[in-house]
């Protein structure tokens, strides 16, 4: 069975987005099934076995979206 992988990302400038589709596309070419999506519209974690998560950095610093999106999955991301 193939990994499911989700690769998301937080951006304002779309400069990490191409960055997302990079990272999906080597892991889709790996054999793996993937879904790239922006960190807003993610829901649900529980169909994926792993996550790559990714923003673009402010000041030194993630985008509150993504600091929001890993707090508010912080346990699901820990398994």
């Amino acid at each position: 069975m193939k990994p499911n992988f989700l690769v998301t990302y937080a951006s304002n400038t779309g400069w990490t987005v191409g960055v997302a589709e990079a990272i999906g596309k080597t892991l889709a070419e790996n054999g793996a099934k993937v879904d790239v999506l922006p960190m807003r519209a993610v829901k649900d974690l529980s169909p994926y076995d792993a996550v790559v998560a990714g923003s673009a950095v402010n000041g030194g610093a993630w985008l509150p979206e993504a600091v929001q999106f890993v707090r508010a999955h912080q346990a699901e991301l820990k398994r």
